[in-house]
């Protein structure tokens, strides 16, 4: 039985035109997607720009979050850092705060290091977080991180703290690499970093989905990934996948997070959600963008389409 299962958005973060954290913004962002079904929000990951921000940043940000209710056993944030005292820091904050779990993503600098250093990495955060029934997601997105979560290194940290490393997220988009994680490592909870391929990786043992598509597929996600042991029940189930998929497919033929954030500028009509942190390039003219129009037509049809029940 997996200790950490469902779906999760890696939400995105607004930010203000000078860009300092849209907090604001960011609490009804947070608020809306709860409302969708969803299991809890990912913060601070790839698509919410994580290496952008500084710690401080990121902690005010979480601290004003469950100032305004913001439950933190729903939260899993991202601590991962190339620095090893930052990705401490991050993590002892979020043991403190009592949030679900963290996704750790490896230092990202270094290319070609030895599965030994990553363990090393990986021990320290651990350690010093300083409790022994914490949860940890391991996070693997190889072609950002230049590093790749073999299955020696979840074993050595499975032996290592058993109690603590409970799961991974797999970005890499490879299905094949996801089957063969979930079949060889029993219990632990392997998340599908790709909304449009979470459906088949749960059908094989999969523990769910963290993925940034779920900004805009929140509700049709969380019914997908909740009721498909009783897919056959439901008559328009493979109507649901497909729109998914095709929702998942608009978002990959452009850069994600800046195509997400123009759609918002415009589906809210809140001109400041087209903001982005550098090196990331804003989409100009959203309202006029070809992916972002296809976006707001399929995004409309989730209502519709996902039984009134979820």
């Amino acid at each position: 039985m997996f200790k950490i299962n469902g779906v999760y958005c890696a939400s995105l973060t607004p930010i203000n035109n000078n860009l300092t954290i849209n907090t604001d913004l960011y609490l009804r962002h947070c608020q809306a997607l709860m409302h969708k079904g969803l299991d809890g929000l990912t913060l601070f990951g790839t698509n919410g720009e994580a290496s952008s921000f500084s710690i401080d940043q990121k902690k005010n940000a979480i601290q004003f979050l469950l100032n305004n209710k913001i439950d933190p056993k729903i939260l899993i944030p991202g601590t991962g850092a190339s620095s090893l005292q930052d990705a401490i820091k991050m993590t002892k904050f979020c043991v403190e705060i009592g949030t679900k779990a963290v996704l750790v993503l490896p230092p990202y600098y270094f290319k070609n290091v030895s599965d030994e250093g990553v363990i090393t990495y990986y021990r320290n955060v651990i350690e010093e977080a300083g409790d022994n029934n914490f949860k940890f997601l391991l996070y693997n997105i190889p072609q950002h991180s230049g590093v790749t979560i073999s299955f020696s290194i979840i074993e050595n940290l499975l032996k290592l703290y058993p109690n603590n490393v409970v799961g991974l997220k797999d970005s890499t988009g490879d299905m094949d690499g996801m089957l063969k994680t979930i079949k060889y490592f029993n219990d632990f909870a392997v998340f599908c970093g790709n909304g449009a391929l979470a459906l088949h990786t749960c059908r094989r043992g999969g523990a769910g989905a963290i993925t940034g598509d779920a900004n805009i597929t929140a509700k049709l996600l969380s019914f997908i990934i909740h009721s498909f042991k009783d897919e056959k029940e439901i008559e328009n189930f493979n109507d649901l996948q497909f729109l998914l998929e095709k929702i998942r497919s608009v978002l990959s033929s452009h850069e994600q997070i800046s195509l997400l954030k123009a759609y918002y500028s415009v589906a809210d009509k809140i001109s400041e959600w087209n903001n982005l942190m550098p090196p990331l390039k804003v989409i100009d003219n959203p309202e006029n963008n070809k992916q972002v129009i296809a976006l707001l037509d399929l995004v409309g049809q989730i209502d519709s389409l996902v039984p009134s029940s979820s």
